[in-house]
């Protein structure tokens, strides 16, 4: 149940007396590179590179301690002679490694990689950066119960010092990277999580930042989860929406959201087991398809609007055909690529102490508030590092990419920025999903946008003209 339970898509021991935080030193590390290809399975995309490692202390205060080694990879610029400024990406989770990814987002920015080296660093804890797993591919058909359960041991096995694998760390070791490649200021892309990173970054060493594309916004006030139960009823409640006001989808699936609640109130009384072929590995696969299960499956798929589109099918099975293979099957198809010692390193110290769990959580989703909660009482973790949550000020060009239909980080989440980045403009893609950089729209705005470093000007127009794609009708697909 690894990539169901947890996508997105903590009471513990505190040690923060222990923990200290200091600045980017002043000297520069020399970064050997050397050629190599970067490929991710299912991705078509191979990408020549230039990779690296560079050695940091696991605990910045302590520069003779413990080192690890972060693993860098830099995409050269097409031209021969670059713009001086690069790219760096931040991905999301938190957990994704961005080496790991990039092959996926390599078509996304083919623009700015022709004029921009582009950089990548395995956060520490992701990747090859002392990677921090978790699970392994033969808990994926394990019961929710029993993945919570593995969760709250992983600590114990893991070969890190947790409370020094943060985002303001991270970003302390992302300027390092930049010194030792030789980097004046930099552009920085975030993704999600990597919205969270960005804005770090950007109140750390303002200095160096030239512009910023976030999609997927994380705003400084954002908490994991506190808001997900209300985020994703109202992305549940604008498909619904969608699907009525749509002639087809209206059509084929009249009853569809009476549908779903009758499901979900069969599932509370009485729990579905199924076997279907692991959509992975096409072995059995024995589940317990429970009303929370339901509720993750939903959430997850949300996230996707190509899996959106399939969603009234998938229901419709599931209520009229006992069939929740092609639900099941959504959900497999979404692989975030997360390590979850990383995840939770991050979410445990920076989101699980500022939550309020008797406070808006209701509905259908609050269950994801609670098995976090879970598992974060085996999480060891200092206090919240202050500049992660500290409010941003800034007039460096920022451009922003939020999807109307987003479950976890709506365009709320962006416009409570719009007061302190002075030079910011938020972009709404309508019925969309989590992640917006994709559609040539997107890639067009978001490439003239690095080139200029300015929002003055910049055509915008396709953004009212992209949609969700359209609904499923059968097995068949939409019609044509």
């Amino acid at each position: 149940m690894r990539k169901i339970l947890l996508v997105v898509v903590l009471n513990a021991v505190l040690l923060t007396a222990c923990v200290k935080r200091a600045a980017a030193p002043t000297a520069s590390q020399t970064l050997a590179l050397s050629d190599c290809v970067l490929s991710t399975p299912n991705v078509e995309d191979q990408v020549t590179a230039k990779c690296g490692a560079l050695s940091v202390a696991e605990d910045p205060s302590n520069p003779q301690g413990r080192q690890i080694n972060l693993n860098i990879a830099v995409v050269p610029a097409i031209r021969r002679s670059p713009e001086p400024d690069p790219l760096f990406i931040l991905v999301g989770g938190p957990g994704q490694s961005a080496i790991e990814t990039f092959p996926g987002l390599f078509t996304t920015l083919f623009r700015v990689h022709e004029d921009r080296d582009i950089v990548l660093v395995d956060q520490r804890g992701t990747g090859k950066s002392n990677p921090l797993n978790c699970l392994n591919v033969e808990d994926e058909s394990v019961e929710e119960e029993q993945v919570t359960a593995l969760l709250k041991q992983c600590p114990g096995k893991l070969d890190a010092d947790l409370r020094y694998y943060t985002t303001d760390i991270a970003m302390q070791d992302l300027d390092r990277v930049r010194s030792a490649l030789g980097y004046a200021s930099i552009n920085l892309y975030g993704v999600s999580y990597g919205t969270r990173a960005a804005l770090v970054y950007l109140k750390l060493y303002p200095e160096r930042v030239r512009s910023v594309v976030l999609d997927a916004v994380v705003d400084p006030g954002f908490v994991l989860y506190q808001d997900a139960a209300a985020d994703g009823q109202r992305a549940l409640d604008l498909f619904f929406e969608r699907c009525q006001a749509n002639e087809v989808c209206q059509s084929t699936y009249p009853e569809l959201q009476s549908e779903f609640d009758s499901l979900l109130k069969k599932l509370e009384e009485r729990p579905a087991e199924v076997t279907i072929p692991n959509p992975i590995t096409g072995n059995p696969l024995k589940m317990t398809v429970s009303s929370t299960l339901l509720a993750n499956l939903i959430f997850n798929t949300l996230y996707v609007p190509d899996l959106v589109a399939m969603l009234p099918f998938s229901i419709h099975q599931a209520y009229a055909e006992e069939n929740y293979a092609p639900l099941i099957t959504q959900a497999y198809l979404i692989d975030a690529g997360i390590y979850y010692g990383m995840f939770y390193a991050v979410a445990c110290t920076e989101d699980a102490p500022l939550l309020h769990t008797d406070s808006d959580e209701q509905g259908m989703f609050e269950n994801n508030l609670n098995a976090f909660v879970d598992v974060c009482t085996a999480w060891p973790h200092g206090e919240p590092p202050a500049v992660v949550h500290d409010p941003v000020l800034s007039d460096v060009p920022v451009l922003m990419f939020s999807g109307e239909a987003d479950p976890i980080t709506p365009p709320w989440h962006a416009e409570q920025l719009t007061g302190s980045l002075h030079n910011s403009l938020n972009l709404i893609f309508k019925g969309m999903g989590h992640g917006n950089s994709s559609t040539e729209c997107a890639m067009r705005i978001l490439a003239s946008f690095i080139d200029r470093a300015s929002i003055s000007g910049l055509d915008t127009t396709c953004v009212a003209s992209v949609e969700p794609p359209p609904f499923f009708v059968d097995f068949s697909g939409p019609q044509p």
